[in-house]
């Protein structure tokens, strides 16, 4: 009966232990996976980090206040509003925006408008004998050197023959009271260099500043 009795006592016993061990256990678990109600002192230094760096401050404002650059300088002429080679008779305005002259090349930023829409306007501005759409007439002479400088072009070589391009924006076709801008690319001007005049076919020239 004795013997019995101490089976009985360990038997019921070594559930109970065991239950109160996987109990501790759940416990446990559960605190482990509880999520901190603090952040992560990583999280909050890159938020911190992002909102010293300005990467969300709204620039809208300062976008929409922008306003193009003044022309350094203004020419008056005519262009033509014909398809093939002719007199030029659409009175308009070039404004030359600048001459950025680097160590490699020289850069023309200019602009042209009308009074009148005018679908052909671009046709004043290229070679009669050459033509390939593009505005490679204009030429920027140095008045101290006399020297006249033309366009960039880039030449391309074909079975039948080879073609060249100006390094320009595209034929201006179209120009009417809103400015059409155009950059075109020329060679180095000399160091010395302070000023240039801007040859535009059927245009008086302009002198203007470089800028480098």
């Amino acid at each position: 009966m004795i013997r019995a009795g101490r089976a009985t006592a360990r038997s019921v016993t070594g559930p109970i232990i065991v239950g109160a061990v996987l109990v501790l256990a759940l416990v446990a678990c559960s605190a482990e996976v509880k999520p901190s109600a603090k952040s992560s002192p990583g999280a909050t230094s890159a938020s911190t980090s992002a909102a010293a760096s300005g990467a969300l401050k709204d620039e809208s404002a300062a976008v929409l206040a922008w306003t193009p650059p003044a022309p350094v300088g203004t020419t008056q002429g005519m262009l033509t509003s014909r398809f093939v080679p002719g007199p030029a008779t659409i009175p308009s305005t070039a404004d030359i925006i600048s001459v950025q002259a680097g160590s490699d090349s020289t850069i023309l930023t200019w602009q042209l408008s009308s009074a009148t829409d005018n679908s052909m306007a671009g046709f004043t501005l290229g070679f009669a004998n050459r033509a390939k759409f593009m505005p490679d007439a204009v030429r920027l002479v140095d008045p101290v050197a006399q020297k006249s400088y033309a366009v960039n072009t880039m030449t391309l070589h074909g079975p039948a023959y080879d073609t060249y391009y100006c390094v320009c924006s595209r034929f201006p076709t179209h120009v009417g009271p809103d400015p059409v801008r155009m950059t075109s690319a020329y060679p180095a001007l000399p160091a010395g260099a302070t000023s240039v005049s801007v040859r535009i076919p059927n245009f008086a020239p302009v002198t203007v500043p470089v800028t480098r």
